[in-house]
């Protein structure tokens, strides 16, 4: 079955979003949120959801399948250091570089210093897995090349979450507008536009 995609003007601006197959009709635009919305709805839960991962030089889209439970889970990029100047740094560049090129999903990032991790200075980039992909885009786009080891995925935040140590600071990024959850009403009342931003 091929999908139907209305004509999508500027498509760079919804890579990271989501489109959503009803069956009747395709939506793009929507934020992983928002998928939640729709799949806890009677009315709409049987539709699929895909995300869109890229936009080809030629304009295509390139579209991928979103599992529910990959949605709102949360997943972390820790970028470790020996040297807490060092982490420091890498925690303010993440901050600043958000102020001027804002992220595209909803994000924090947490400075630590952990026992269980070596080095035990940590950068915690903490987002929802669904926006793993234009996580790491973004992080080329601003050049960020931070961290003797980096690790991440799932597992990495669960291992996060349950460290022990001692949280320096935390802060939430400058996100796209675009990328904010709109309320369930809003988006119920709007399933049967073609365009959700």
């Amino acid at each position: 079955m091929t999908l139907k995609l209305p004509a999508i003007k500027d498509p760079e601006r919804y890579v990271g979003l989501f489109v959503y197959d009803f069956g009747s009709h395709t939506s793009v635009g929507y934020t992983a949120g928002e998928i939640s919305i729709l799949r806890s709805s009677t009315e709409h839960a049987a539709g699929t959801a895909y995300q869109i991962y890229r936009v080809h030089e030629y304009g295509g889209l390139e579209l991928r399948g979103v599992m529910d439970e990959r949605l709102l889970a949360p997943e972390a990029m820790c970028f470790l250091r020996d040297d807490p100047a060092t982490a420091r740094g890498d925690f303010d560049f993440l901050r600043q570089a958000a102020r001027t090129t804002p992220i595209p999903c909803l994000a924090q990032i947490e400075l630590a210093r952990l026992y269980s991790f070596k080095p035990p200075q940590v950068t915690a980039l903490l987002y929802p897995a669904a926006s793993s992909p234009v996580v790491g885009q973004w992080l080329n786009r601003v050049a960020f090349s931070g961290g003797d080891f980096v690790y991440g995925g799932l597992d990495v935040h669960l291992q996060y979450a349950s460290a022990d140590g001692i949280r320096i600071a935390s802060e939430e990024l400058n996100a796209d507008l675009d990328y904010h959850d709109r309320a369930a009403e809003a988006v119920l009342a709007a399933v049967d536009h073609a365009f959700q931003r």
